[in-house]
């Protein structure tokens, strides 16, 4: 809140009631000035907020947080893509899942036919709107992908269907032009009508691209695996033409490396979080972190880890100095952990922990994280976990 230094004068009673006018509305003023700085998140009661709450689903895809500071949960329940609206207090407001494209099933033998959906994004507009991406799997003996974009209004309603064959997405991110990227076997650019501008084929047997960013300058940066062996950058403008490529050895026999989420940071370098292999025999893999400057320059590297396989997954919270990112210890078909790190600039662990398999972990707008894991069959639980309680 601003100062202010008010010097004057009183000669009679009018001038009194004249100050004492001019006063109220200074005081009136300031506390508008003093509340419009305040975080929008004081207006929120967190003691309504439980510390844990069910929602009926079979099985969880993702959560996102909503303009209003609430979620939107998707996943499965008897057999339908679901999607629950919640405010922050994890009060229901809507469920739908009597979409048209949402009726799954599955054969029970080798080959025989079946249909899933998995939402794997959902962006909300201004006027509050949801564009949501949603990849289809179906076939037999033969595979076939497609995605769709689905525009839902605020209660959940299906309002506007495209479909983009032979293409499965995994993320979509919202360019300056106000369009959208699509993320997955292909790169598809929309304009903001959802009116597609250029495509370009990611299928490559030599990289395979796993995690897409925006970047300072308009373009993209994206992160995966080359040739299986090593972490690879890459960096394009906003029309998809490549402007640098880099691969990141660190030994001379390097093994199943890859990038699975990556950041840009202020000086426009950039933070990968992945896997390195330890030992070859036995294979075992470990946690990395790279970190580069603008051109891609490797600042440092950073691999850590035991004798059980470990790698980093996805970036949960950042600013410019400090870094949660989740991970898992062990395959699925292992005693699977989940791992939590926090880092600072210089790839220093602050904080680190391995607990029990959760599905993910969310920072949420009102400055409180958010574990998700399945509950029972018919069950997931949301937990709320406060700042200073996420690594005890």
């Amino acid at each position: 809140m601003q100062r202010f230094t008010i010097n004057i004068r009183l000669y009679n009673k009018n001038s009194m009631k004249t100050f004492n006018q001019l006063f109220t509305i200074f005081l009136i003023f300031n506390l508008f000035i003093g509340c419009s700085n305040e975080d929008d998140n004081t207006i929120v009661n967190r003691n309504l907020i439980p510390s844990s709450v069910d929602f009926k689903l079979n099985t969880v895809d993702n959560v996102f947080f909503t303009q209003d500071s609430g979620l939107l949960i998707t996943g499965t329940y008897n057999n339908k893509t679901t999607i629950i609206k919640a405010d922050y207090k994890f009060d229901i407001k809507w469920t739908r899942n009597n979409y048209e494209w949402g009726n799954l099933f599955s054969g029970t033998g080798w080959g025989t036919s079946f249909y899933s959906a998995n939402i794997t994004k959902i962006l909300q507009k201004e006027d509050g709107k949801y564009v949501c991406i949603c990849s289809i799997e179906q076939g037999g003996d033969v595979l076939y992908s497609s995605t769709l974009l689905i525009v839902l209004n605020q209660d959940g309603e299906q309002i506007q269907k495209i479909e983009f064959q032979d293409n499965r997405t995994t993320n979509i991110i919202q360019t300056n032009d106000g369009g959208y990227l699509l993320f997955g076997s292909k790169l598809i650019k929309l304009d903001r009508n959802y009116k597609q501008q250029w495509s370009k084929n990611l299928i490559d047997q030599i990289y395979n691209q796993y995690q897409i960013v925006s970047t300072a300058v308009g373009g993209f940066a994206t992160t995966g695996t080359y040739n299986n062996d090593q972490v690879f950058l890459k960096k394009n403008d906003s029309n998809g033409n490549e402007i640098s490529s880099l691969t990141y050895k660190h030994s001379d026999y390097p093994f199943e490396e890859a990038g699975f989420d990556l950041i840009q940071l202020n000086d426009e370098g950039f933070l990968i979080v992945g896997r390195t292999g330890k030992t070859f025999v036995p294979n075992v893999v470990n946690c990395q972190i790279i970190r580069t400057n603008a051109l891609g320059d490797t600042i440092w590297t950073k691999r850590f880890g035991g004798s059980t396989n470990c790698w980093l997954d996805r970036f949960i919270f950042h600013n410019q100095n400090e870094f949660v990112i989740q991970g898992s210890d062990g395959f699925p078909n292992e005693f699977q952990k989940s791992i939590l790190i926090r880092i600072n600039s210089e790839g220093q662990i602050l904080d680190s922990i391995s607990t029990k398999k959760f599905q993910m972990m969310l920072c949420s707008p009102l400055k409180f994280y958010i574990k998700v894991q399945n509950k029972d069959e018919d069950h997931i639980t949301l937990i709320k976990i406060e700042t200073q309680n996420l690594f005890n």
